[in-house]
């Protein structure tokens, strides 16, 4: 008898308003902590990123003046990933490295181009600006020759949050991280 008094009185709309005001409010909250998380895991990956981008740019000291990457190379380079992040990411981790190298002339003319992808599937669906759109940022050197240009990738998937999975297929928040950096040899 109190319920029907208070659902059919004045009182009553206060309760229902109540009720969406509060929903929304809780929606959004989720909403806020989910984008967050985004954040946090968008700059972890990026310093992850340039930190192993920082690995290929020392290759002239690390890997025996060996200025072309091999598969072994982008193995090592991705188990350093693994650690940086923790290993939270293990089985869904990807690493992509790029590289462009010239032709010892005054004219910049690309000799070989390599890419290497290794971890995850998730190398796939990463989709990068054409390294080739980029050559101007290599300069000539002093020792009489056009630098080599890398990009390092480092792609790791977000988790389903309570939002995504409320909404289904549409996605408010991508489904994964990823950072680039393009960078010169040392």
């Amino acid at each position: 008898m109190k319920l029907r008094s208070i659902l059919m009185g004045n009182r009553g709309s206060i309760v229902v308003e109540a009720a969406f005001i509060f929903s929304f409010l809780i929606i959004l909250s989720f909403g806020i902590w989910e984008y967050g998380s985004w954040l946090s895991i968008k700059s972890q990956v990026e310093r992850v990123n340039y930190s192993i981008a920082s690995v290929v740019k020392e290759r002239f000291n690390l890997y025996g003046k060996r200025e072309v990457l091999t598969n072994n190379d982008v193995k090592e380079i991705y188990e350093l990933a693994k650690v940086l992040t923790l290993h939270r990411y293990d089985s869904n981790l990807c690493v992509r490295v790029e590289s462009i190298h010239f032709a010892g002339s005054d004219v910049k003319k690309i000799s070989s181009q390599q890419k290497i992808d290794y971890g995850s599937s998730l190398c796939k669906s990463l989709t990068t600006k054409d390294l080739k759109n980029k050559i101007n940022l290599s300069p000539y050197s002093s020792r009489g020759r056009w630098l080599p240009l890398y990009q390092v990738s480092l792609i790791v998937p977000m988790p389903k949050g309570a939002i995504n999975s409320l909404l289904g297929n549409v996605e408010l928040i991508p489904s994964f991280v990823s950072a680039h950096t393009i960078l010169l040899e040392r």
